[in-house]
């Protein structure tokens, strides 16, 4: 495994640059800053989910394990972190015209591209000769139960969909430019609910230990010209807020198993440690950016091959073969599903066709 992470960093490193002292990247949360983080991440979770269809171990692969138990569920941390931040940028430019768009077309388009998915998924169980109730089948259409797929995100993003819109709705009314602030605070309450209720129904703690980086990025936006103009004054002042972060990472790290508190503090230092990264550091990966932009149905897909290989005797003898063949054919449909999805969405909301792609 540890030669797909070299490949990655290659990658990586074949496009970045770094800000000149006392000097910081003013791209450094754009669409495609951002898109090239994610892209990171991304391939990162296709490492991550292809390695539970095989057996690894020895000196190739035990540096890639040691990474991945380090960083747990941060791969999806800045998701969720630039999705809070996208959808409150948009809040601060359209105001109400953007909140009345998360009933209308944001929510029900996530769940219809995300239920076109799961019937992929029945179908391809169905030939494979696996058998599905009802009952899995309604699960699995809500997200609350996986058909084969990937479903905790999904139900995650709809529900802080719905929060966000419950805490926003009312600025149609009331027009104090303060009054955000009270909506965030709202939308914080209602994640942390959804956080311990989550826990009270006793579903796996990546359903809920990374959620709350979401409502981070709502955060971040409505304070970003204040955090920028404190940290991008000089390095001093920078590294001073570095160092700190640092500490309180390594602090809350050791103690990420303590409890739900201590694992998302974890979480949101090294989100705001990332985000202090591309400060300095740019990425201009066009591979990047390319894979930043279908993150959702690289997410959503990736198993569809991997569930059907895994099944063939050849590639349960070439394992590194069965991740090269499943990756590729994930990157094929994920295109191509993704122009599909950008017709279906312009058909539906008379609208041009485009990509679909997380909030940024």
């Amino acid at each position: 495994m540890i030669f797909f992470v070299l490949v990655l960093l290659l990658v990586v490193f074949s496009s970045i640059s770094a800000a000149k002292p006392n000097e910081f990247q003013k791209d450094y949360i754009s669409i495609d800053t951002t898109n090239a983080i994610k892209g990171i991440f991304v391939i990162l979770i296709l490492f991550s989910h292809g390695k539970g269809y095989i057996e690894i171990g020895g000196v190739y692969d035990d540096p890639y394990i040691s990474m991945q138990n380090h960083l747990n569920q941060m791969v999806v941390a800045m998701f969720l972190f630039y999705s809070g931040f996208g959808m409150m940028e948009q809040i601060k430019k359209k105001d109400f015209e953007y909140i009345k768009s998360i009933p209308k077309k944001r929510f029900p388009n996530l769940l219809l591209n995300y239920d076109i998915a799961v019937f992929l998924f029945v179908i391809e169980g169905l030939l494979m000769g696996k058998t599905y109730t009802f009952k899995q089948i309604v699960l699995g259409l809500i997200a609350w139960e996986g058909v084969g797929n990937s479903a905790w995100y999904i139900f995650v993003i709809l529900c802080l969909y719905i929060f966000t819109f419950l805490s926003f709705f009312t600025i149609k009314w009331v027009k104090n430019k303060h009054y955000k602030l009270f909506c965030i605070v709202l939308l914080t309450a209602f994640s942390i609910a959804l956080v311990y209720a989550l826990m009270k129904v006793d579903k796996h703690q990546v359903w809920y230990n990374t959620l709350m980086l979401f409502v981070l990025g709502f955060w971040y936006s409505y304070f970003k010209d204040t955090i920028e103009k404190v940290l991008m004054k000089n390095d001093v002042i920078y590294s001073c807020v570095a160092l700190i972060l640092f500490a309180a990472y390594i602090l809350f790290y050791i103690r990420r198993w303590n409890g739900i508190e201590y694992y998302t503090v974890w979480a949101v230092c090294f989100t705001l440690i990332t985000v202090l990264i591309t400060m300095k550091i740019s990425v201009k990966s066009v591979v990047l950016q390319w894979f930043g932009k279908h993150i959702f149905t690289i997410y959503i897909l990736q198993r569809i091959p991997m569930n059907y290989l895994s099944t063939l005797p050849f590639f349960q003898t070439h394992k590194y073969l069965f991740l090269i063949v499943s990756y590729a054919i994930t990157i094929v449909i994920a295109q191509l599903f993704d122009i599909f999805l950008g017709k279906l969405s312009g058909l539906i909301w008379k609208q041009k066709p485009k990509k679909l792609k997380t909030e940024n």
